[in-house]
């Protein structure tokens, strides 16, 4: 088994195993950092290795071209000497027809991923100015804006800003307040915009990928709770749960990380509860197993190539 031949393995069997796994072990949110860490990695571990992958097989191609007549060894060798012409007309077209489209899909996503930032970071930066511009500045981030809704958000920007509603502002207390400013200001602080935005985009880029979708989904209120979990250390559960209630169903822009904006119900049965100890020490200890398994198996492929234990390439 070649290395190349290893690697594909391992991103097939992230993807198959991966997403439900996943969606398991981060369901009850004890360790949402750590949960967060884990899709990463996983996300990261088949991007990762499915490039090394294909860099291998052009590697072995290239190392291949002064001798045709060895081409028939591997599959990616047979596709060489078909290349070459040596299956023929119809086959050699079918395969250059193949090679180019598996080039131009990879320089697609690129340019998609890139196009797809480039426009959230224009919006929200917008959104950020605008804001500042039509409403009124209460303290160094918040900025007060007239509606009949209550509502309160967070824009990226320079500066970025905590919008809240006047009827938000009329709905909540100074201790529910404060707890709903301090969720926003910790989204800010992690910048958790931008990780929303990429997860997003490969979304976009890849939408049938249950990895890619889901770890957008799971991430977007992973990072929720995060900031719930930053703002309740501060002014405790009760002010905050009360905050998420009132503002909950409230209208944010689509660039724009709302408290009550992202599984308010999960979010609030686990504000409610107390912390469970063991459930988290649980928790922590089969995503940290994860994290370890995910990322250790593509070094432990590379090792086991270079001991000789994988056949590599020629």
């Amino acid at each position: 088994m070649t290395v190349a031949a290893a690697l594909l393995l391992y991103v097939a069997a992230v993807l198959t195993i991966a997403p439900k796994l996943l969606v398991h072990i981060t369901a009850d949110g004890e360790a949402p950092r750590l949960a967060i860490a884990a899709w990463a990695t996983a996300v990261v571990a088949v991007l990762g290795c499915s490039v090394a992958a294909v860099a291998l097989l052009l590697i072995e191609a290239a190392g291949h071209w002064d001798s045709p007549d060895a081409l028939i060894v591997s599959c990616l060798e047979r596709l060489r000497a078909i290349l070459l012409g040596h299956g023929g007309l119809p086959a050699r077209i079918v395969a250059t027809i193949a090679v180019a489209f598996a080039v131009g899909s990879l320089i697609a996503i690129v340019i998609r991923i890139g196009r797809a930032l480039g426009r959230m970071r224009s919006h929200t930066f917008a959104h950020a100015d605008a804001v500042r511009l039509v409403g009124r500045s209460y303290g160094s981030d918040v900025v007060v804006i007239e509606a009949s809704e209550p509502a309160a958000y967070c824009v990226a920007g320079r500066p970025p800003a905590i919008v809240v509603t006047t009827a938000a502002l009329a709905a909540l207390d100074g201790n529910q307040l404060a707890a709903v400013v301090a969720h926003e200001r910790a989204h800010l602080d992690g910048r958790h915009a931008y990780a929303i935005a990429a997860a997003r985009c490969l979304t976009a880029v890849l939408p049938t990928c249950r990895l890619f979708s889901g770890a957008a989904t799971h991430i977007n209120s992973l990072l929720e709770m995060c900031a719930d979990d930053a703002a309740a250390r501060r002014h405790g559960r009760q002010p905050l749960l009360a905050g998420l209630l009132t503002l909950s169903g409230a209208t944010t822009p689509a660039h724009g990380l709302a408290a009550a904006g992202i599984a308010v119900l999960t979010r609030a049965e686990r504000l409610s509860k107390p912390p469970r100890r063991f459930a988290r020490i649980q928790t922590q200890v089969a995503l940290s197993g994860a994290v370890a398994a995910m990322a250790a198996t593509p070094f432990a492929i590379v090792t086991l190539s270079l001991t000789g234990v994988l056949i590599c390439f020629a």
